[in-house]
């Protein structure tokens, strides 16, 4: 092999840089100078939530079934097919098994992440001649909240910053389809310590702001419609968790007369997080008209941004029932992965 001077294969290595350098394509070069730099339009805007679930979820056992000890179904199930049949509502139960009229059915439940089959035994109910697989179930859930921010180049919203969950099992919902109302009418049941305040709103259900399918422990995340895209609306940086620091900061949220204001808050405590968990900070509102007009977190205020040194950080997550001054806030980092 012939010999090559440490001129020369410096040299080589320099050229062989510079050609695949030539090659690498500039939107890659790009991505990766620009992948810490997003930027996003804080909102704080109230929203109607509306969803249906993905399957439905038992919430309950019906106390003529009890004494079927081999029932093999469990509260926090999700039943989403049977007999081969596609379960969405809690009536396609009753059609399906009545249509049936069987003493045992095949059941797909979805259990701790996981898909199992249980043969279910029925029972009849002999005032109606129907047929019962004995259990309660949810199919829809509803309530307020509180849009956290909004990207414009993929038109994609996010929200809460916590998950939507069952008032009974605790269970995230699984979304089949999710909407969000506009707004007609908007007051507040203010906190008091013990015992936490509200949003309370009348919802124009024409009015469709937008759509959502995701809904997990960080919040949902879907698309709105055309006519919310707020491109109106000054994008500013996300500030990573890394970034974030104890002191002032202000949250974005919808006033008394349904406009947007900023609100003081204060970084009381940040928690160290290197992965996405629901509670990241703990913040106080100290601003006089907020505290005058909710008490403090309330409620339907899940999702309110937060922002310091002109970043969005995070968003607001819970309220402390013995001090509706304070709660917890989520880094923006975990509800955008």
């Amino acid at each position: 092999m012939a010999k090559i001077s440490k001129r020369k294969f410096l040299i080589l290595i320099l050229i062989l840089s510079t050609i695949l350098t030539s090659f690498t394509p500039f939107n890659l070069i790009s991505q990766a100078f620009n992948q810490n730099k997003l930027e996003l339009i804080p909102l704080g805007n109230i929203a109607g939530i509306k969803l249906d679930t993905k399957g439905v979820l038992v919430i309950g056992i019906d106390e003529n079934y009890l004494k079927y000890k081999d029932r093999n179904i469990k509260i926090g199930d999700i039943i989403v097919r049977i007999e081969g049949k596609e379960v969405n509502k809690a009536q396609d139960i009753e059609d399906i098994t009545n249509n049936i009229k069987k003493d045992f059915i095949n059941v797909t439940i979805k259990r701790d992440g996981k898909y199992i089959s249980e043969n279910i035994k029925l029972y009849k109910n002999d005032e109606d001649d129907t047929y019962k697989i004995g259990v309660w179930v949810r199919d829809k859930i509803a309530g307020i909240g509180t849009l956290t921010c909004y990207n414009p180049k993929t038109k994609e919203f996010y929200a809460l910053g916590h998950g939507i969950t069952d008032v009974d099992t605790g269970s995230i919902i699984e979304v089949k389809n999710g909407v969000l109302y506009k707004p007609e009418k908007i007051g507040v049941k203010k906190g008091t310590s013990g015992l936490p305040g509200e949003i309370i709103g009348d919802f124009d259900k024409e009015n469709i702001m937008g759509e959502f399918n995701r809904n997990d422990h960080f919040g949902i995340k879907g698309t709105m419609n055309s006519k919310y895209i707020w491109n109106n609306l000054k994008a500013i940086e996300v500030g990573h968790y890394y970034e974030v620091k104890k002191g002032d900061a202000y949250i974005l949220f919808t006033d008394e007369n349904n406009r947007i204001r900023k609100y003081k808050i204060q970084i009381k405590k940040i928690f160290n997080q290197n992965k996405p968990k629901s509670k990241s900070m703990v913040v106080e509102i100290v601003d006089k008209n907020l505290i005058n007009y909710t008490g403090g977190i309330v409620q339907g205020m899940s999702g309110a941004p937060i922002i310091q040194n002109d970043k969005i950080i995070g968003a607001i997550t819970h309220v402390f029932v013995n001090d509706p001054k304070k709660g917890y806030a989520i880094f923006i980092d975990w509800m955008l992965k």
